[in-house]
């Protein structure tokens, strides 16, 4: 008897876990305001829309960071250029135990980040606005453009218009945020 109720239980498990939807679930999105316009969304390979969901990215006006070179020089950087939908993208071991892919695609989750301090251009430590540290070993950063040897931002020069430089990743020392 115990056989044969052990057996109808192991068959009703793999039949229930057999029809477990897999999909992924969309993010449900914060609710916008009437007054701002939402972006478009992101489409597929087919053509239709990604998702139904849109978000709406503020950046605010003024400086978003600093840049800090390890020559002791610093550049006040004026706005971050997106790579296709995201801010950054961050590929490597968080605290050196798991592989982690982060990229962010609104300008207000990168606020939550205090700064970006670099030991080589592999390894760093990103400070959080709450004190805390997540440390990337074996990472790849990718900032301003897909480069691997260079991050890009904009910046103002000295006749005070916009313009786009290109920083080498091992003359970075600290990446400051807003």
């Amino acid at each position: 008897m115990r056989t044969i109720l052990l057996a109808l239980l192991m068959t009703l498990t793999l039949v229930a876990c057999g029809t477990k939807d897999d999909t992924m679930e969309q993010p449900v999105p914060d609710s916008v305001p009437a007054t701002q316009e939402a972006t478009a969304p992101a489409q597929d390979s087919d053509g239709k829309p990604a998702s139904t969901h849109t978000l709406n990215d503020v950046v605010p006006e003024g400086p978003v960071g600093t840049l800090q070179l390890t020559n002791g020089t610093t550049v006040e950087l004026t706005e971050l250029i997106k790579l296709g939908n995201y801010y950054l993208y961050i590929s490597g071991k968080l605290n050196g135990r798991s592989s982690t892919v982060i990229s962010l695609t609104r300008f207000r989750d990168l606020q939550r980040w205090e700064a970006f301090i670099f030991k080589d251009k592999n390894t760093f430590t990103i400070t959080t606005k709450q004190g805390k540290e997540l440390v990337f070993m074996d990472a790849r950063l990718y900032l301003g453009n897909g480069s691997s040897d260079t991050y890009s931002f904009y910046t103002v020069n000295d006749r005070f218009d916009k313009v786009q430089i290109d920083v080498k990743k091992s003359d970075v020392a600290t990446i400051t945020l807003k």
